[in-house]
């Protein structure tokens, strides 16, 4: 074998050797990179909380109506046909205004003949005071079982009587507002007979509105005078009214629940009387152990919470004691100063690796 060939054999052999040290090398780095990908793959990234202790606010939810503060029904106190009606449905008037007029005819003569009746009878009770030995004049010093008898026999106390009954008959012959408010139900019609309607109209003052709800027996605890409620019509998405609890009742019904009622403004008149709203009385409770809502799980029947411990995802079983719409208290199961997962904790277990990360918010 010639030099000149020894040479490009080692060359070839060199080449071959330099090639395979490369792929290694190449193999080396893909499956190192391809490891910690695996890794990160198993990370799941979560926000969390430190759980903490301090006041918590306690949301009783209930079903309420709403009505006017004051109401009052304008009946007709006499029967007889309508001549006028001065007031129309959604007319605000005030108290002691005239609403309709109810003609009077009868009234009127039954008034005069009262008269007649009442000044007979005056005369025929001058004359029995004197037949008594008494006059008139003689008012301070007549006893009173004198004078008594005098009323009777000469019936002036019937006439007065049917005297004040005819004045009054003759006043109800003018219907007025006993409050002020909104006339509301109004039905009746001038030349038309009173018998045709139940009352004549309805008196609401919305300036202030009363909602009445139903409490359940546990939340009856949560019901006292003066503690605030937020009032969410139905008609209304998206507004809410405040008030407070006015009164409530001190007996639970057949049905285990309290009724309670809650006064609020309405200046605007937004609400309406019969309006139906959700409730809700919201109380504060000191030195409560408080977490989100969101950090709360159902596992086996029983309530889940996820701690942070060394980079890694550990299982808390927990007794919830008052939740809100977006918080819980902890009567059991996690300490103050822990650090709680409240995102991306549906799918993760027990001793998972987990990444903490908590934007600025």
């Amino acid at each position: 074998m010639s030099k000149f060939l020894t040479a490009q054999l080692f060359a070839l052999l060199l080449l071959l050797i330099l090639a395979g040290c490369t792929q290694k090398q190449t193999t080396d780095i893909s499956g190192s990179a391809n490891a910690n990908k695996a890794v990160l793959n198993d990370t799941t990234v979560v926000e969390s909380v430190v759980v903490h202790k301090g006041s918590f606010v306690t949301e009783t939810w209930c079903n309420g109506t709403l009505q006017a503060a004051q109401k009052a029904i304008v009946p007709f106190e006499i029967q007889g046909n309508i001549v006028s009606v001065l007031v129309q449905n959604g007319q605000w008037v005030k108290a002691g205004q005239l609403l309709a007029r109810i003609d009077d005819y009868r009234q009127q003569n039954a008034l005069v003949q009262a008269e007649i009746n009442h000044r007979q009878a005056l005369i025929n009770y001058n004359d029995n005071l004197l037949l008594s030995g008494y006059k008139t004049e003689d008012t301070l010093v007549i006893p009173a079982h004198v004078k008594n008898g005098a009323m009777l026999r000469s019936g002036l106390s019937q006439a007065l009587l049917e005297l004040n009954k005819a004045r009054r008959e003759l006043e109800n012959t003018r219907i007025t507002a006993p409050v002020s408010g909104v006339v509301a139900g109004m039905m009746a019609r001038a030349f038309t007979p009173t018998s045709e309607y139940k009352n004549f109209c309805t008196l609401l003052n919305t300036n202030e509105m009363l909602v009445g709800f139903d409490v359940l027996e546990n939340d009856v605890t949560f019901i006292k005078p003066g503690i605030g409620v937020e009032v969410f019509p139905i008609a209304m998405p998206g507004k809410s009214f405040n008030g407070k609890i006015s009164c409530a009742d001190p007996m639970l019904g057949n049905h285990g629940t309290l009724t309670a009622s809650a006064l609020l403004p309405n200046p605007k008149g937004l609400l309406i009387d019969g309006m139906k709203v959700k409730v809700v009385v919201k109380t504060v409770v000191l030195n409560q152990v408080v977490i989100p809502k969101t950090a709360v799980l159902a596992r086996q029947n029983r309530k889940v919470v996820f701690t942070v411990e060394d980079g890694r995802a550990i299982w808390n079983y927990v007794v919830t004691g008052y939740e809100n719409s977006t918080q819980y208290t902890i009567a059991d199961g996690l300490q103050v100063g822990q650090q709680v997962i409240v995102t991306n904790n549906l799918t993760i277990g027990h001793q998972a690796p987990v990444l903490v990360h908590n934007p600025d918010k």
